[in-house]
């Protein structure tokens, strides 16, 4: 009977400290979009009459939302492989607690929240980690791939260094045991839990697959955006897919700065001025920041809010008689 305080108390603090995140989160999205200078939507809203606008607005937001969705994916497809069957409410809840944490300054803190959820789903820390670490692996070869779109326009004969990752890309997807020896290697050097388990020749390719529809889908926005402010849509299709995904990539590698704030911004207009006048390339640009940031709010918290809404009522049905002396939040919590 003495653990039951304990346990009690233990559960309360976690559910603080979950609320603390939440509110720490909004506040650093919050932050984030009242930092930028939404004087740049005047400029784009006005270039197209009105209907126009407000639909390719609209598409530009739902494809800068579809393009996390289907990176989700990619990462379930990798951490199938390594565990037992995860429910598609858990992968989603797992998924976009990481997702809207990178929005908070530092790693740490993202980190913690990431693994608390996926214990609370039955997805242990090394399950987690090695994962995590196998997907960014596919995010940064993939990214750095498709940025050859872009990368041939603007550097001309110096391209020639994104070659490598497109060719390991090609390699990973023949032998997709190189994939595995990568993460072993990280993870070792990284002194993190080893993997267990191989992936399979299939699991790869299906991350691979994701991966490269999420890079160019959620890319589709910089398109349209920059189709508002003039540019023309064939000639600028394949500039704006490799550069936003050029530039989110070397965003995510940039650690000071929340999600590449800043870096992303100055990459994707060394781009865009290359179909248009470099006032409205940074007009552009500005704005797929403003756009990938509302869409990753509102959708993150309406997925977030619908999937804790599901696990909740599964673990109303779920209640069974627990044993005297055993914590019943204890035993919902684990339902």
């Amino acid at each position: 009977m003495t653990k039951r305080p304990t346990t009690t108390r233990s559960r309360t603090l976690w559910r603080l400290a979950a609320l603390v995140f939440g509110l720490v989160v909004v506040v650093a999205v919050g932050r984030t979009l009242l930092d930028q200078d939404w004087s740049v939507l005047t400029e784009v809203l006005r270039r197209r009459d009105r209907e126009e606008t407000v639909a390719l607005m609209t598409v530009a937001v739902l494809t800068a939302m579809a393009g996390p969705l289907l990176g989700m994916f990619s990462w379930r497809a990798i951490l199938a492989e390594l565990g037992p069957p995860v429910p598609l409410v858990g992968i989603v809840r797992i998924y976009y607690v990481g997702f809207l944490a990178k929005y908070v300054p530092g790693k740490v803190p993202g980190l913690i929240a990431t693994v608390k959820v996926a214990d609370a789903n039955d997805v242990p820390m090394p399950r987690m980690l090695v994962s995590g670490t196998l997907h960014m692996v596919v995010i940064h070869l993939t990214g750095l791939a498709i940025g050859l779109l872009t990368g041939v326009r603007i550097l001309g004969g110096q391209a020639l260094w994104l070659v490598p990752p497109a060719l390991l890309v090609a390699a990973v997807l023949i032998w997709p045991s190189l994939l595995d020896r990568a993460a072993t290697l990280a993870l070792r050097v990284l002194r993190r839990p080893q993997q267990t388990r191989s992936l399979s020749r299939r699991a790869v390719r299906v991350a691979v697959f994701w991966q490269i529809c999420s890079w160019l889908v959620g890319a589709l926005h910089v398109w349209l955006l920059a189709v508002l402010m003039g540019a023309d849509a064939a000639a600028a299709l394949p500039l704006c897919l490799g550069a936003f995904t050029l530039a989110s990539v070397i965003g995510v590698l940039t650690v000071v700065t929340p999600d590449g704030l800043g870096v992303r911004e100055v990459a994707l207009t060394g781009a865009l001025a290359l179909v248009l006048p470099v006032p409205s390339a940074v007009a552009v640009a500005v704005a797929s920041r403003l756009v990938v940031t509302f869409a990753d709010a509102v959708f993150g918290v309406v997925a977030l809010g619908t999937t804790e809404f599901l696990h909740r009522r599964r673990a109303g049905r779920d209640v069974t008689p627990v044993e005297p002396g055993v914590d019943a939040v204890d035993h919902l919590a684990r339902s």
